[in-house]
């Protein structure tokens, strides 16, 4: 996957956000509703963005985290978002990244975290905790391509989540 990078969100790629936005849309996916703040207001979407990357008025419970954008190189297109948390949380860990539908399947989620735990490690993070919702087959492939280890279960609102170590 040569020319896929890794970037900080910009107001320059609005228009592939919202492509992205109505992707999760179109296909019913709930991730969507993650979205809905830039679909109705992308300013104010990347104002949060920053102010969470730098640990202002966080919601309880909540660390400082950055988000990165995957893109190809000429920046056309989203690829994927990865939030890399800065302290780890409990049953979620230090990273959570999505792929939009379209994008499933094609090795982007793979990449997206491979680059994200460089970006982790860049942070001074050490051993990375990632988790993924226990029926996602996808998910756990990615994350053990990545070297990461089974660490154990954990429960959160009903769902049952696998949890790993990435050193």
């Amino acid at each position: 996957m040569i020319g896929i990078k890794l970037i900080l969100p910009v107001k320059k790629l609005e228009k592939q956000f919202r492509e992205m936005i109505f992707d999760y849309q179109e296909d019913n996916d709930l991730l969507y509703y993650s979205y809905m703040e830039a679909a109705d207001n992308f300013d104010s979407y990347l104002r949060r963005v920053e102010e969470l990357r730098m640990g202002i008025t966080l919601p309880k419970g909540d660390v400082a985290a950055t988000e990165y954008w995957l893109v190809d190189r000429r920046e056309k297109e989203i690829r994927g978002i990865i939030k890399i948390r800065h302290e780890s949380i409990p049953v979620h860990g230090n990273i959570g990244y999505d792929i939009p539908p379209r994008k499933r399947f094609l090795g982007y989620g793979t990449k997206i975290l491979g680059l994200g735990l460089e970006k982790a490690r860049e942070l001074g993070i050490k051993e990375v905790r990632v988790s993924c919702t226990s029926d996602n087959e996808g998910s756990k492939k990615i994350i053990i391509k990545n070297n990461g280890v089974f660490m154990g279960l954990a429960e959160d609102n009903n769902e049952l989540y696998e949890q790993y170590i990435i050193k």
